[in-house]
């Protein structure tokens, strides 16, 4: 059974370590952009449905109206991933004493799997958001994240998860399997 751990994050303990749950940040401006779109499909679906159900005398012209249709069919669908994403999307981490495997969800479907061993991670920390680029004073939080360096490079998750969030769920994870180098005791591991 899944408890709260801190803000979205729910985990449970399994016999072999932990599970944890992340739900997509849902911005402020996700509502009214998911309006906006729909209220564009609706007045592009009209018109393509006007403009290709008439004659069809110049074929350059048709070609034309074709190509829109296909940019507008991919838009259209683009934007069914997108909002499926931003309603049903998370971010599950399984760790156990042996590997790390972060699994990406949309529709309670597997869609990403990234998976390290759990020997070969260090320096596991939380990444700041960052400011918006026309705001000065602000920050986006769907910036910030949970990072950390594997002999492959640097590898990242839990985007969008906010400082307490982060550091409970680093927590969890140090009570598993000792990582090098992390958490909020290590090297200044909340990056500012």
């Amino acid at each position: 059974m899944r408890e709260m751990l801190e803000g979205r994050l729910e985990w449970e303990r399994t016999p072999e370590g932990i599970v944890v749950s992340i739900p997509v940040r849902r911005g402020p401006s996700t509502a009214g952009y998911a309006l906006l779109v729909i209220v564009w499909l609706t007045i592009a679906s009209v018109h393509y449905w006007h403009l290709l159900s008439g004659n069809h005398v110049d074929s350059s012209q048709y070609t034309l109206e074709l190509m829109a249709v296909a940019i507008y069919v991919f838009g259209f669908f683009f934007f069914l991933g997108w909002l499926a994403w931003t309603v049903t999307g998370e971010t599950v981490v399984i760790l156990d004493r042996n590997e790390l495997k972060i699994q990406k969800l949309v529709l309670g479907i597997e869609v990403a799997t990234q998976t390290h061993r759990n020997s070969d991670i260090r320096n596991i920390r939380f990444v700041r958001p960052k400011q918006f680029w026309a705001l000065r004073a602000d920050t986006d939080p769907s910036t910030s994240k949970i990072q950390f360096v594997t002999t492959h490079g640097f590898h990242t998750f839990a985007k969008g998860i906010g400082e307490t969030e982060a550091i409970a769920l680093i927590e969890r994870m140090m009570e598993v399997y000792p990582f090098p180098r992390s958490g909020e005791r290590y090297y200044n591991a909340v990056v500012r």
